[in-house]
C-alpha cells in the first residue's frame, strides 16, 4: 500500500518574514529563546485549515526531526518533504491540509565554534558542543503548548523524523515515553555516539527496546536504502520482544517513504493511545534524568547507562553499566532514585535492598517527604528494591535465570532453564509456584511449571525443577517469556524476560589468539590497521591471567570477534571488556562492529577448554554480512600477566582513582605523581580498594586515595600495580592531571 496526498491548489507565498500559505495550510517560520541552549532556536510550524477560523479548537501535534544537511526551513541538498510537489506530493503540508493536526519541525542546526556552517545536526557522532537536543525537546514542547492551540498531553503528541532525524525520533521517544504516545522513524540511523560532551556513549536502538512502555512505534525504510541492513538487524530483535512495534518496506531509497501512511499511523495512535504502564523500564545515557515522575540523580562522569527495570509502587531494579546489554557494572557511581509522589506524606516505609551482584541484602527505613516521595540511595551494582509498609504482603520478582549445563541457549533442541525468585515484600510467602509462557509461536513450552515452596523476606530461591522450552526456528535470535508466579493465597505476580538464542554454527578453525602482540587487522570494513590486542606474553597461546582477542582469518584479513560464553573462568568478577570498530567511513551510517577482549581467570585449570560463540562482520556494500560460529581454545601455562589499568582520574575533590583489573587478586596499586614544573618534585600514594579514605566502594577494582595535603599544580602520573602472584607493571598515564 502506498498513500499519496495531492491537492489541486496554487502555492501562494505571502511575502513577509516567516509566513507561507500553502493552500489553506499556514506555514510559519519562527523562533524562541531556549534556556537549555542559552540561545535563540528556530522552528517551522504547519497549522491546519480552520486553525484561525475556530479559536476554540485544539489539535494534536507531530514533532518532525529533519536529517543530515537539512534545516527547519527546508534543505541544503537532496529532496524536500515540506510542501507542494516535495516527495511526489506525499509531504507534510499536504497531509496537514486534510487532517486536524499541527506539525512542528525543530532545527537540528549545531554550529561548531570554528565553522561558519555545519551540515551534521543534533551534536551526535561525534559529540562536539554543549547542545543536548533530547534535553531541549521538553522545553520546545512546553513552548509550543503555551503558544499554540495544542492538546497538551502525551496521548496527542508524537515524534517522527528522517535518517539522523529518525535516530532522534527513537532516541527522544524512548527518553520521554511520559511525553509521547507514538514514534515514527523514516530510514533512521541505528547507532551514534551521544550524550554528555565529556563522556559520550555508543547508543544503539537495538538494545533499548524496553524504553518504549506505553508507546507505539513504526519504522519505514526502503529496499534501496543504504542503511537497510541495520534495519533488518533491528527487526530480527524488536519483532520478537515488542508487541507495540511495526515496520513497512518500500521500493525506494533513503527518503521519507510512505510519509502519509506514517502520519496516519500516528493519528490513529492519538485516537487510541496506550495508558501509562503499570510497570515500566527505562535506560538513560545521562547521569540525571526524569521519567514517569521519577527523578534519577548520580555523580556518574563516565560513559555508561543507568537502568531502571520493573518500576512500580512496590519497588524496582536498578544498575549502572558501561554498555548494553551485559556491560560491566559501575558500582563506584552514587545513585539516587526519587519516586513520584505515590506514598503517604511524611510516613515511614521499609526498604528491602538486595544487592544481586554481591548476594547481600539490607533492610532500612526511609521517610517520605511532605508530598509523598521517597528518595532511595544506591550505587551502580545490580540492586533489587522492595518498598513496603510494616507487615506488607509478599512481593515476588525474578532474581535471575540460567541455561542449565550449557554456555548458551540454542534453537531446535530442548533447553532447560533454571529460574530464581526473590521475595522483596514484607512477610514470608508460602506455596510459591510459577508457570512459564511463550510470547511467540516460535517457542514451545515443554516443561512449563515448577514449585519454589516457601520464600522468606529477602530470600532468593531456585525452582525445584527446571523449566524446558524449545525454539522451533533457527532464524530466531532472542525469545521473550512471561513468567506468572502464584502463592498459596492465589496472589499473582507477572514478569517478562528475554533469553538470547545462539544459532548452532560450525567451528571457526582458522583463528589466531592475540595476547599482547601487534597484528594487522581489518578496520571499518575495507581498511586495515596495525594495533596491539590483548595483554599477555604474546606467544599466541591462551594462558591464565591473560586478556585475549580472537582473530578469524577470512578473505585474507584478520577480523576481530565479539565473543560470548558463560564459562566461569572467563571475565572473573564481572569484568567484560568490549571495544568497537566503527564502520562509518565504509557505509556512512554510524554503526560499529563490536569485539571482545575477555580476561582468563588466574585459577583457570591446565588444559581447560573454553567454548565461545563468536561473530564478526564482513563487508558487502552497502550491507554487512554477519558471520557466526564457535571458537574453541585450550588454556595452558601460568599467569605471568600483571594487572592492567583501564583509566585514571583525579576529580575536583583531589581523590585519585585508578580502575585496575586482573585475572586474580590485585595485591597493590601505587600512584607516582610528578610535578610538571619541577620533574624532581614527586610523591607516591598507595591506593586502596577498601571503601575508606576516598574509596567509594569496597572491592570494585577502583583503587582510590584522598590527597589530603594541598599540592596545587599540573602533574604527570605513573601507576605501579602487582597481583597476588607477584606480576608487576609500571606505566605512564598520557593525561595531565590537576590538583587543587
Amino acid at each position: 500500500m502506498r498513500s499519496i496526498f495531492k491537492l489541486s491548489v496554487l502555492l501562494i507565498v505571502i511575502f513577509w518574514p516567516g509566513y507561507i500559505n500553502a493552500g489553506e495550510v499556514k506555514i510559519i517560520d519562527s523562533r524562541h529563546y531556549s534556556n537549555v541552549f542559552g540561545e535563540m532556536r528556530n522552528y517551522r510550524i504547519f497549522l491546519p485549515p480552520g486553525y484561525d477560523k475556530n479559536p476554540q479548537k485544539r489539535y494534536p501535534v507531530i514533532y518532525f526531526f529533519h536529517g543530515w544537511s537539512q534545516r527547519y526551513f527546508g534543505i541544503t541538498r537532496g529532496s524536500g518533504f515540506d510542501k507542494g510537489n516535495d516527495n511526489d506530493g506525499d509531504n507534510i503540508a499536504n497531509f496537514v491540509a486534510e487532517h486536524d493536526v499541527i506539525v512542528v519541525k525543530w532545527d537540528g542546526f549545531n554550529l561548531r565554534p570554528d565553522d561558519e556552517y555545519y551540515l551534521r545536526p543534533y551534536n551526535i557522532s561525534p559529540v562536539e558542543t554543549y547542545r543536548q537536543f533530547p534535553i531541549y525537546f521538553p522545553e520546545l514542547v512546553k513552548y509550543i503548548d503555551s503558544n499554540y492551540r495544542t492538546i497538551p498531553d502525551r496521548s496527542h503528541r508524537a515524534v517522527s523524523g528522517l535518517s539522523m532525524g529518525g535516530f532522534m525520533t527513537f532516541w527522544v521517544g524512548g527518553k520521554y515515553p511520559h511525553l509521547i504516545s507514538a514514534a515514527g522513524n523514516f530510514c533512521g540511523s541505528p547507532e551514534f555516539m551521544v550524550g554528555p560532551r565529556k563522556f559520550p556513549v555508543e547508543y544503539r536502538h537495538i538494545d533499548i527496546y524496553k524504553n518504549y512502555n506505553g508507546m507505539k512505534l513504526r519504522l519505514n525504510f526502503g529496499t534501496k536504502d543504504f542503511i537497510r541492513c541495520y534495519h533488518k538487524d533491528l527487526n530480527r530483535i524488536w519483532t520478537q520482544v515488542m508487541d507495540n512495534y511495526e515496520y513497512e518496506i518500500y521500493e525506494t531509497a533513503h527518503v521519507t517513504c510512505g510519509l502519509g501512511e506514517m502520519f496516519e499511523f500516528l493519528m490513529k495512535t492519538f485516537e487510541n493511545s496506550s495508558p501509562k504502564p503499570k510497570k515500566w523500564h527505562h535506560i538513560d545515557v545521562y547521569p540525571e534524568f526524569s521519567v514517569w515522575g521519577y527523578n534519577v540523580n548520580s555523580d556518574r562522569d563516565f560513559p555508561g547507562f543507568t537502568i531502571l527495570e520493573n518500576v512500580n509502587k512496590r519497588g524496582f531494579r536498578t544498575s549502572v553499566r558501561e554498555f548494553l546489554t551485559d556491560g560491566e557494572l559501575m558500582p563506584f557511581v552514587n545513585l539516587y532514585v526519587t519516586t513520584t509522589p505515590i506514598y503517604g506524606k511524611n510516613r515511614e516505609y521499609i526498604v528491602n535492598d538486595i544487592n544481586l551482584t554481591k548476594n547481600k541484602s539490607a533492610q532500612y527505613i526511609i521517610q517520605s517527604d511532605n508530598i509523598g516521595r521517597l528518595k532511595i540511595p544506591l550505587d551502580g551494582y545490580l540492586h533489587e528494591i522492595g518498598i513496603n509498609k510494616k507487615r506488607d504482603i509478599p512481593n515476588l520478582s525474578l532474581a535471575s535465570f540460567e541455561i542449565d549445563n550449557m554456555n548458551w541457549a540454542a534453537p531446535m533442541k530442548n533447553e532447560k532453564i533454571s529460574i530464581k525468585l526473590l521475595n522483596k515484600g514484607g512477610i514470608k510467602v508460602d506455596g510459591v509456584r510459577a508457570e512459564l509462557n511463550a510470547t511467540r509461536n516460535s517457542v514451545n513450552i515443554i516443561g512449563g511449571e515448577s514449585e519454589f515452596g516457601s520464600i522468606a523476606v529477602n530470600e532468593i530461591k531456585n525452582s525445584k525443577t527446571p523449566f524446558i522450552f524449545y525454539v522451533n526456528a533457527d532464524s530466531i535470535e532472542i525469545v521473550k517469556f512471561k513468567l506468572v508466579i502464584k502463592d498459596k493465597e492465589n496472589r499473582k505476580w507477572s514478569e517478562f524476560f528475554e533469553v538470547p538464542i545462539k544459532v548452532s554454527q560450525p567451528e571457526f578453525k582458522n583463528i589466531v589468539i592475540a595476547d599482547g602482540k601487534r597484528f594487522t587487522v581489518a578496520r571499518a570494513g575495507t581498511s586495515k590497521t596495525t594495533i596491539s590486542l590483548g595483554a599477555g606474553n604474546g606467544d599466541g597461546a591462551a594462558n591464565p591471567g591473560e586478556s585475549i582477542a580472537i582473530l578469524v582469518n577470512d578473505q585474507n584479513n584478520y577480523w576481530r570477534t565479539y565473543l560470548y560464553t558463560s564459562d566461569k573462568y572467563v571475565n572473573p568478577g564481572g569484568i567484560n571488556p568490549r571495544l568497537s570498530d566503527n564502520w562509518g567511513s565504509y557505509d556512512h551510517v554510524g554503526g560499529s562492529a563490536k569485539y571482545s577482549i575477555p580476561v582468563i581467570s588466574s585459577d583457570c585449570p591446565q588444559n581447560h577448554i573454553i567454548e565461545f560463540f563468536a561473530e564478526y562482520w564482513l563487508p558487502d556494500y552497502p550491507d554487512h554480512i554477519i558471520k557466526r560460529g564457535k571458537v574453541i581454545i585450550k588454556v595452558t601455562g601460568e599467569d605471568r600477566t600483571p594487572p592492567q589499568v583501564r583509566w585514571v582520574k583525579i576529580p575536583g575533590d583531589n581523590i585519585i582513582q585508578a580502575k585496575v583489573f586482573d585475572g586474580g587478586k590485585i595485591e597493590y596499586v601505587k600512584a607516582t605523581l610528578r610535578y610538571r614544573n619541577d620533574p624532581k618534585k614527586i610523591f607516591d600514594i598507595i591506593l586502596n580498594d577498601d571503601g575508606i579514605d576516598g574509596d567509594r566502594i569496597k572491592e570494585d577494582n577502583v583503587f582510590s586515595k584522598k590527597i589530603s595535603e594541598q599540592k596545587f599544580g599540573l602533574y604527570n602520573v605513573e601507576i605501579e600495580t602487582a597481583d597476588f602472584l607477584g606480576n608487576k607493571s609500571i606505566g605512564k598515564i598520557s593525561d595531565i592531571f590537576t590538583l587543587y
